[in-house]
Order: structure tokens, then sequence, then C-alpha cells
């Protein structure tokens, strides 16, 4: 009798030695695991920082916080006017003059909807920032969007296009992309001046001084 409770009691501990081992394995490959994925992330977040780290800023547009001030008084108008508009409209409908109606309606339409249309496309060529990366030799205008979530466009000194006729808040094009900025709010001109292209020969267009042959005649 005392030989079985023995064999049971020694059974019963080889078994718990066994489970403990392996949750050790489990718990050592959980941790292995944990480690990889820990170096992968800070891989990734170091090669991301580095990518970061080479952007310099050469260029910040000092109007940058009152457009974002009046960006979001607009849309906030905007949203309170949309709320507000069926109960306005309702209140006017009691009065019975269709002309009155009509003329609060259209009030309040133009500030809901037009307001925020007209200083998106005023100030939708702003540049905020230039970040000028010297490995790629790139350039980065930020701009902002409807909802002044912040716009990348990454171009070079090549894909630069400045118009003989500037347009409406339009210093140059940018792969197409209509841009204003400022001279005077470069960190260094010399940027400005690659950008515009005041670096490459002059091009006078004097045209052909030759003679058409049709004047010859």
């Amino acid at each position: 009798m005392l030989r079985l409770c023995y064999r049971n009691a020694v059974s019963q501990r080889c078994c718990n030695i066994s489970a403990l081992s392996d949750c050790k394995e489990i718990v050592s490959g959980t941790k292995g695991m944990t480690a990889v994925h820990k170096i992968i992330g800070r891989h990734y977040a170091s090669k991301k920082l580095s990518e970061d780290n080479k952007l310099e800023q050469i260029y910040y547009g000092p109007l940058t916080p009152q457009i974002k001030a009046v960006k979001i008084f607009s849309l906030s108008s905007s949203a309170a006017g949309l709320v507000a508009q069926p109960i306005i409209i309702k209140e006017a409908s009691t009065i019975g003059s269709t002309s009155l109606l009509i003329a609060i309606c259209s009030v309040v339409g133009f500030f809901t909807f037009v307001t925020p249309l007209l200083l998106h496309i005023i100030t939708k060529k702003y540049v905020s920032e230039v970040y000028y990366n010297p490995d790629t030799m790139s350039y980065t205008a930020v701009t902002r969007n409807f909802f002044l979530v912040s716009k990348k466009l990454e171009f070079k000194a090549e894909d630069v296009v400045v118009p003989d006729i500037p347009g409406m808040f339009t210093t140059m094009h940018a792969k197409g992309t209509p841009l204003f900025i400022e001279a005077r709010h470069f960190n260094d001109p010399m940027h400005y001046a690659k950008i515009m292209g005041y670096d490459k020969p002059l091009d006078f267009k004097l045209g052909n001084m030759e003679e058409p042959e049709s004047s010859k005649k």
C-alpha cells in the first residue's frame, strides 16, 4: 500500500515537472516572439524617424494660423447653420411671406455653403510649410484641404513651371498644381531662387531676328 502511494506521488510530481517545463517553453517562445516584434517595431520606427529627420524646414507661411482660425470658424458656423436651418425655415414659414422666406433661406444658405467654398478656393494654394531633403534634392510643399487636413506635394526644381502672367494667388506650378509662396519667408533665399529657376541662364525671348521669306520677296 505504501509502495502504491509512493509511486502515485512520484508520477504526479513528474507530471507537474513536465507541465512546468512545457509552460516554461511556451513562455520562453512567447517572450521570443514578443522580442522579435519589438525589434521589428523599433526598426521601422527608427527608419521613419530617420527619414523625417532628413527633412529640413526651409519655409513657413506666416498666414497659416490665421487661415486655420478663419476656416475653423467658417466650418463651425456652417455646421451650426445646417443644424439650425430647419428651425429657421419652420419659424419663417409661420410668417406667411414668401419673399421673406426666400431671403432668409438665401442668407442662411450663403453663409452655410458658399462661404466655406470661397475660403477654400482662395486658401487652397497657400503653402504652409516647405521641407527640403538634401539626399534626394527634392522639396515637399504642405497645403491644407477643405477640412484643414495637411496635403503634401513632393517635387523637384525641374518640376516647377513659373507662368509668365501669374494667376490669382499663384506663384508657380509644381507638377501642374498651382501654389503660392513668398520669397521673404524662406530661411535661405537660394532655395527660392532654385525653385523659381532664377539660377538658370536667362532667356530674353528675343525671337528670330531673321526676316520672314514673304518680306524678302
